[in-house]
């Protein structure tokens, strides 16, 4: 944990270095711009430290109002990074051509600031706008006489500070809408120790899916405390499963902790070769597992992930495809098994989607005869 810190805010502090080195070259030099820059470099670099600070000293409103600026910040900074990085590419290139291409240092701050702004109002319009992505299994391990299944995965919630009640409002209203036989949820529900956490909780409970309501931890279960994640999951009607199965409505549900669980101590089962399937085995298997990673020495027929958030924000994707493998999305394995990843239904820090709108998943496990 303290190695990914230690090289998280090395990349943020970089990045805050590299920004505020386009606005030093584009106003007249002075010993108070200097410090001005040099301060507000320090302080928003540190500024998720503060936060976790003061949020554990229960400031709510301090919280509320810092988390606001800090991760808008946050996401703006990510863009205009891009944008100046891909303006100097542009520019180096242009000069090696032989072309004369000399836009000045305050017009490249400007352009870069003035899409990085534009892009941030068209993300965070984007955030709320949660979409449906229906998918259909077919199988011939689902029963003629059940017929189909439905089940709806949420993930990447992230319901804390940033996200509350208008959010989950949503939320429960498009599941009300699509009726699923079950409910899912694949980790990072939870973002935090809010002071609505109990509340939002209770919101679930509008819901009645007939066949069971269920979910598995997240790495923000352990990181905003396990003990208070796994009390949210349940008082909100969930089912956790930790290394554990269930059988209903003709399938197995499956769950495992996230890898998390390791580093910080406090999960049970994040080996999946090590869960106990339920005896009905030969039924249709649902694994939900918080990343995408799949392991072989686990029976499934369908993973249910999340995580990865479909990189949140463009260009990010990129790099969860390469650590991951997969995209977001439904992905053919061998041995006739799927990998669903969903896009998440929520936001991390920044309030902003970009080009990987939220999501709510319907999937839809058919019976096939077999012939």
């Amino acid at each position: 944990m303290l190695t990914f810190l230690s090289v998280a805010f090395s990349i943020y502090g970089a990045m805050h270095a590299y920004a505020l080195s386009k606005v030093w070259l584009a106003f007249p030099h002075s010993t108070w711009l200097a410090l001005a820059l040099l301060l507000a470099g320090i302080v928003m670099t540190l500024s998720p430290l503060m936060l976790w600070y003061i949020t554990r000293q229960n400031w709510h409103a301090a919280t509320v109002a810092i988390s606001w600026v800090a991760y808008l910040w946050m996401g703006f900074l990510f863009l205009f990074c891009c944008i100046a990085l891909l303006l100097d590419l542009g520019h180096g290139l242009a000069t090696v051509s032989g072309f004369h291409w000399h836009p000045g240092a305050a017009m490249g701050l400007f352009t870069a600031g003035l899409l990085a702004l534009g892009l941030m109002g068209y993300g965070f319009i984007s955030a709320k706008q949660i979409q449906l992505e229906k998918i259909t299994i077919t199988t011939p391990k689902l029963s003629p006489a059940i017929g189909k299944v439905t089940i709806a995965q949420i993930s990447d919630l992230h319901l804390g500070i940033m996200l509350g009640d208008d959010f989950l409002d949503r939320v429960i209203a498009r599941l009300r809408e699509i009726q699923p036989d079950i409910i899912v949820a694949t980790g990072d529900v939870v973002d935090g120790q809010g002071d609505d956490l109990i509340k939002l909780a209770k919101r679930f409970l509008a819901l009645h899916p007939p066949k069971g309501a269920y979910a598995v931890t997240g790495n923000h279960e352990f990181f905003a405390g396990l003990e208070n994640s796994l009390q949210f999951l349940r008082n909100a009607g969930f089912t956790v499963l930790r290394g554990e199965s269930v059988a209903t409505g003709g399938i197995t549900l499956v769950g495992v902790d996230d890898p998390a669980a390791l580093s910080t101590r406090q999960g049970i089962a994040a080996n999946t070769s090590q869960v106990p399937v339920s005896p009905a085995a030969d039924n249709f298997i649902v694994l939900l597992k918080h990343q995408p990673l799949v392991d072989t020495k686990i029976a499934f027929d369908l993973q249910l992930s999340g995580h990865v958030h479909g990189g949140q924000i463009f260009p990010f994707g990129i790099l969860t495809r390469l650590k991951y493998g997969v995209s977001s999305g439904l992905t053919h394995l061998a041995g006739g098994r799927w990998l669903y990843v969903s896009r998440g239904t929520g936001t991390w820090e920044p309030p902003v989607r970009l080009f990987a709108p939220p999501e709510i998943t319907l999937i839809t496990v058919k019976s096939e005869i077999k012939q």
